[in-house]
């Protein structure tokens, strides 16, 4: 989540720069000495962050299912679906994301209006729009772990050591 959180903030500033700021911020926080301008190579850097954090989070849920594995089967034992498993699943994925997006938005805001002293309306639409991208790709991350929990067999899986 904080990896997420991360890329989004950062992704959020130069959103905000971008589209509320005309791709410049000049003079507005420590007089002429500050220019900012966002450059492809930023935007590159905020997705391969953001890329980064989905393969963690799809590392971390895989790990989590393989450390589980007896309560998984419990759950199975208690007649718990595939697809119950498979939500619950998706779910701690989703909400890695949800924490991850909404804390990286909330800093990424902040720091842009205090970077340029207000926050311009046109800021928000991108950065909702790079918000929910986020979500998808952290829901996109947790869906091979979330089928490999539904469709193995829990009880057979060796444990960690």
């Amino acid at each position: 989540a904080t990896g997420l959180a991360v890329g989004v903030a950062a992704l959020t500033v130069l959103l905000a720069i971008n589209y509320g700021f005309q791709g410049r911020i000049v003079g507005s926080l420590l007089g002429d000495a500050v220019a900012v301008q966002v450059r492809p190579a930023d935007y590159a850097a905020a997705a391969v962050m953001v890329a980064l954090t989905a393969i963690a989070i799809a590392d971390i849920l895989y790990l989590e299912i393989r450390d589980r594995d007896t309560e998984l089967a419990t759950l199975r034992s208690f007649g718990w679906s595939s697809g119950t498993i498979i939500r619950l699943i998706m779910t701690e994925g989703i909400g890695l994301g949800v924490s991850g997006t909404l804390t990286g938005v909330a800093v990424g805001l902040v720091t842009a209006a205090a970077l340029g002293g207000s926050l311009p309306t046109a800021v928000f639409l991108p950065v909702a729009i790079a918000a929910f991208a986020a979500l998808i790709i952290a829901a996109l991350a947790a869906t091979a772990p979330a089928l490999f929990a539904g469709g193995s067999n829990i009880t057979q899986l060796p444990s960690p050591e």
